[in-house]
Order: C-alpha cells, then sequence, then structure tokens
C-alpha cells in the first residue's frame, strides 16, 4: 500500500508535477546506488577469497603488539651509533624540555648544533665515570655519526646547507639559568664552558627497514614471526641493522607526502611513522 500526501492548496496538475519531479530525481539517482551496490558486493567477494590471509595478518598484528613494549624514547627522536649507543633527541622545544630535565643522567653527553635551530639531543651511557675523572666510551667515529643525525634535524637542512657543525657537552655544562639581564625560552639551555666540537658534518641521512622477529604464540607452529621496522641514522649504523635494504637523503624539496611514494617504491615497506624518521623537504638519493 502507498501513501501519497496532497497538497490541498494545489490542484491536481501542480500535484502530479510534483510527483513526477520527485520520481525524475529518484530515477536519475539509481545508476549511482546501483554502482555503489556492485562495488559492495565486489569487496565482499574479495573479502570472502582473502578471507584466511587477511585474519591471519590480523592475528600477527596482534601478536606483534603485544610483544612490543613502548620504551620511554619513542617518545622522541631517537636512533643509535653503528657501536650501539641510544642517542635521543627532540622533536620541538617541550620535547627539548622534558627529554633534558627528565631523561638526563650522570653518565650521558649531549648534543646541539654550533648554529641556533637545532633538537637537544642526549647520547645514553656514553660516560664511564670514575671519581672525578670522566672517560667517553664512543670514539671519534661514533661522536660524528650522532653529529652529523642531529645536524640533518635543524634549520641548516631546512636552508639547504651541504655540512653544518655540532659539538657535544657534558651534562653540568647545561643549565635553564640565565646570565644577568637575559632570558631562556622553553626548550633552550645555557650551556657553559669548553663545547667539544665536531665540524663539517655531511648533511646526509640513511633510512632503512630492521628486521625483527617475534615469538609464534601457536606452540603447534615452530616458525617465529618476522615483521620491518623503520629506522633511520648515519649510513654506518643505518647498515649494521638493516642490511642493504635502505635509502639515502639530503636537503630537498619534496615533501613527506612526495617523498613517502618513492621510498615505499624503493624500501616496500609501509611508512606511515616517516616523520618520526626524516626530516621534511628531502630528496633521495641515487646509491
Amino acid at each position: 500500500m502507498i501513501k501519497i500526501t496532497l497538497d490541498l492548496g494545489a490542484d491536481i496538475h501542480e500535484n502530479a508535477n510534483k510527483y513526477f519531479s520527485k520520481s525524475k530525481k529518484i530515477k536519475n539517482k539509481l545508476p549511482g546506488v546501483e554502482n555503489i551496490i556492485i562495488k559492495t558486493q565486489k569487496e565482499i567477494k574479495e573479502f570472502e577469497k582473502n578471507k584466511e590471509e587477511y585474519l591471519k595478518k590480523k592475528e600477527i598484528k596482534s601478536i606483534i603488539e603485544k610483544n612490543q613494549k613502548d620504551q620511554w624514547f619513542e617518545k622522541f627522536r631517537y636512533s643509535y651509533t653503528s657501536g650501539g649507543y641510544l642517542f635521543v633527541f627532540g622533536k620541538d622545544s617541550g620535547t627539548n624540555e622534558v627529554l633534558l630535565k627528565k631523561h638526563l643522567k650522570p653518565e650521558d653527553i649531549i648534543f646541539h648544533t654550533e648554529a641556533p635551530g637545532s633538537p637537544f639531543g642526549i647520547v645514553k651511557n656514553a660516560l664511564k665515570l670514575e671519581g672525578d675523572k670522566k672517560i667517553v666510551l664512543l670514539d671519534k667515529k661514533q661522536l660524528n655519526e650522532v653529529a652529523q643525525v642531529i645536524c640533518c634535524f635543524s634549520k641548516q637542512w631546512k636552508k639547504g646547507f651541504g655540512t653544518a657543525d655540532a659539538f657535544w657537552v657534558y651534562p653540568e655544562q647545561v643549565s635553564k639559568k640565565a646570565n644577568t639581564g637575559e632570558y631562556i625560552a622553553k626548550g633552550s639551555f645555557m650551556i657553559r664552558g669548553e663545547k667539544h666540537i665536531l665540524k663539517n658534518n655531511i648533511l646526509q641521512i640513511a633510512l632503512g627497514v630492521e628486521k625483527k622477529i617475534v615469538p609464534n604464540e601457536d606452540s603447534n607452529k615452530k616458525e617465529n614471526i618476522s615483521y620491518y621496522e623503520l629506522f633511520s641514522g648515519s649510513e654506518e649504523a643505518v647498515k649494521k641493522k638493516c642490511g642493504q635494504r635502505y635509502v639515502k637523503l639530503e636537503p630537498g624539496q619534496d615533501k613527506y607526502k612526495t617523498i613517502s611514494k618513492e621510498i615505499k617504491k624503493r624500501l616496500k615497506v609501509d611508512i606511515e611513522s616517516l616523520p618520526t624518521w626524516i626530516p621534511n623537504e628531502s630528496k633521495v638519493l641515487k646509491r
């Protein structure tokens, strides 16, 4: 039974025209509705066809997430030297502040660029303390690796420079206490005493995919589960963790959206977290 509402203020012809216009609009929409139905049916068939694979991927993702333990340094940017020392640095003024106030220990050393406009970074457990004596455990090569990375996330990269200078200092040389008549902004710190300068660091950063393995929860299956994670740093450190599956970048004009396509093509990996690992406005180099 179909109910039709008539407008008593209009004659029979006006009422008929009104419903004729409505029917035309509905008729015009039908092809679009039919296309949506066809598309949905196709997606259902595709899902049914690959249902087992989809469920397997979902199960693997669940196992990986369960085995991954959140680390404090994952809230910041971080890398490792080729010798395995953890290097953590800020993303902005707020994380700079938190990093040095909350996570800096007497056994760490601090990095920054000579020119303004860089994150602060700390290398964890870089010092061996013997009374008043401090022994730096990183060799010159690893110190240069850290300097290179910190420079890559500085304003020198954004300006398109080829090289930049950095320095490192001991924890007691860094303070929030300003000199008389001066003000220290959020995320900035006063450096006092001798700086250990590392000059002419080449502005290039490597990005690779590191293979990770977690145990399979299914006792009937002996094979462990492997997956891949992005990792960036000096070329030496990335090669050690990722083998030959990496790309090198230098300052350029490409934004994350553009460069992600090129990186995804080269590395064949998901790159949702790309902004954490490389500077914006980059260019992928040919190896």
